[in-house]
């Protein structure tokens, strides 16, 4: 049980593109292996920030002017609140994960209004790949530490 809450908080902030970093993390992917393998593993674009974000969005999913103004400040909006939830000490695991699987679904709510049918289509099947990856990832990792 423990591990699905730890894999559906992960694959929360993840699906959503939000990786609430600490500084500890800046450290790490500011390194030169981190630099020359991105902040994924592979993917050169750098830690996921929200400009970041809207960038692979707009480039994934051919974003208009138009949603990409109105998509910005929820994304924004999102990230805030991920790192205050994820820095909140006062919270347990299962709060934090809770409050971030509630936001995270509010912010798709919110971002589908702006997306067409396509685009939705298309960005569901990209949150279901990342999630599928990272599953892959984290059971290589249950083995390593077995």
């Amino acid at each position: 049980m423990t591990r699905k809450l730890s894999i559906a908080v992960f694959l929360l902030a993840l699906a959503a593109g939000i990786m609430v970093v600490a500084p500890a993390s800046y450290a790490v992917q500011t390194a030169p292996a981190a630099q020359e393998h991105g902040a994924m593993g592979g993917s050169t674009m750098g830690p996921m920030t929200p400009e970041n974000r809207l960038k692979m969005l707009t480039e994934k999913l051919n974003l208009t002017d138009d949603q990409q103004t109105k998509l910005k400040p929820i994304i924004e909006d999102q990230s805030k609140q991920m790192k205050a939830i994820h820095e909140d000490t006062s919270l347990a695991p299962a709060d934090k994960q809770a409050k971030m699987k509630e936001l995270h679904e509010s912010s798709i709510e919110k971002m589908n209004a702006i997306l067409t049918p396509e685009q939705q289509t298309k960005w569901k099947q990209m949150r279901q790949e990342m999630m599928e990856k990272h599953k892959d990832m984290k059971g290589q990792g249950q083995m390593d530490h077995q």
